[in-house]
């Protein structure tokens, strides 16, 4: 089988898009003294807003929708990482404390301490550089504790994520 002619940029995207989601939770969105909570299971009620994930599966089983809607989020994360749009990055990260996205001086909080710590990062982050990505490169497995695990054309993406409140799914970071 020939390697996929975009496995080398990838592995190094894949790389930096795990290292990104980490600067962003630990550098931006910590709280603190919070503790991340274990996943929860979410409300059955999904949220009414446009591109609202699919109706939340009972006792934690992910399903093939779910695996698709958290493909798609991570994918969107990526797109708003490259343009530097630091809060829309951050509205893809759980927030323990209210089991969404973080709001209000938590939102503002996580978007100027992303800026801040991709700084490091500014040379890979043109607008465009992850626009090569597409859900087919992108494999999602459901893991034994509710959350996916993601992976870009074989390159584990160290940030699980989880299903909030919301039913949506949120990078799960450790605060």
């Amino acid at each position: 089988m020939e390697p996929h002619p975009l496995r080398g940029p990838v592995r190094r995207i894949a790389a930096c898009a795990s290292a990104l989601a980490l600067a962003l939770g630990t550098a931006a969105c910590t709280g603190g003294d919070d503790k991340q909570p274990a996943p929860e299971t979410p409300s059955a009620t999904p949220s009414a807003s446009a591109g609202a994930a699919p109706e939340a599966s009972d006792g934690g089983e992910v399903t093939d929708a779910d695996l698709s809607a958290a493909t798609d989020r991570f994918l969107g994360f990526l797109g708003v990482i490259d343009d530097q749009d630091w809060e829309a990055a951050c509205g893809y990260v759980l927030d323990p404390g209210t089991g969404t996205a973080p709001e209000g001086e938590r939102l503002q909080q996580c978007a100027d301490g992303a800026r801040g710590a991709m700084a490091d990062y500014e040379e890979m982050l043109r607008p465009g550089v992850f626009d090569q990505l597409d859900a087919s490169m992108v494999q999602a497995e459901p893991a034994d504790d509710g959350t996916i695990s993601l992976s870009l054309l074989d390159q584990p993406v160290e940030v699980p994520m989880t299903r909030g409140d919301d039913g949506q799914w949120y990078l799960s970071i450790p605060f």
